[in-house]
């Protein structure tokens, strides 16, 4: 009886292992892609941004693989000014596109904070000859404070990208209405859906396309 028992938990235990392996795998399917194309050379899109950029699917989305996910979860546009050399600079991609801006609002980072770091994160990008494109901040869920705040930086962004010829990406007339991010395309407060995710991969393409990337 304790053979059979303990020969249950051993088959019990591999199949709860071999559950977990083939969970992992599902979701950093991605990752997994992404790193086997890197060892072949070097991405020629990469994606950075906060948690929203790094939930996304990109090789799913975009249909290819020489995309490559740099989100940084629960990060704040500081984490990505003092990490643009080795998340995306030493990768030597075409087109860099970047979004963030609400964990800095979030923790109470001020404008004149957040406009500094994205005015060096994207010279730095433009100085090593490859095409930022920015996605404008996204509208959270009923947040008022939150809504004026992100509507302020990308009011920046939009003046800055036209003075510099930067493209920009603008979601928030797809996905949110008067109060914020729409229900329909949020599993939270703040982070999109996979109806959010594929419109934001059909304007990506759009920029591709004119790129010739």
């Amino acid at each position: 009886m304790k053979v059979k028992a303990l020969l249950r938990i051993s088959v019990g235990f591999n199949i709860l292992l071999i559950g977990i392996f083939i969970t992992l795998t599902f979701i950093y399917r991605d990752k997994i892609l992404q790193r086997f194309v890197a060892m072949k050379g070097n991405p020629a899109i990469i994606m950075y941004g906060n948690s929203i950029t790094a939930q996304g699917k990109w090789v799913e989305l975009l249909g290819r693989t020489d995309v490559m996910n740099n989100g940084l979860p629960g990060q704040t546009t500081y984490h990505f000014r003092q990490l643009i050399k080795t998340h995306v600079i030493n990768l030597h991609p075409k087109i860099c596109f970047i979004k963030g801006g609400i964990n800095d609002i979030t923790v109470g980072v001020s404008s004149e904070r957040i406009q500094e770091n994205y005015k060096a994160i994207l010279e730095a990008i433009q100085k090593n000859h490859i095409i930022p494109v920015v996605t404008l901040t996204t509208y959270e869920r009923n947040d008022p404070y939150s809504k004026k705040e992100v509507d302020k930086l990308n009011g920046f962004l939009i003046g800055y990208c036209t003075e510099k010829d930067i493209i920009y990406i603008d979601l928030n007339p797809f996905i949110s209405d008067s109060t914020g991010l729409k229900a329909e395309f949020a599993v939270d407060k703040t982070h999109l859906n996979s109806k959010a995710y594929k419109i934001w991969a059909r304007e990506i393409r759009k920029v591709l396309d004119q790129k010739g990337i």
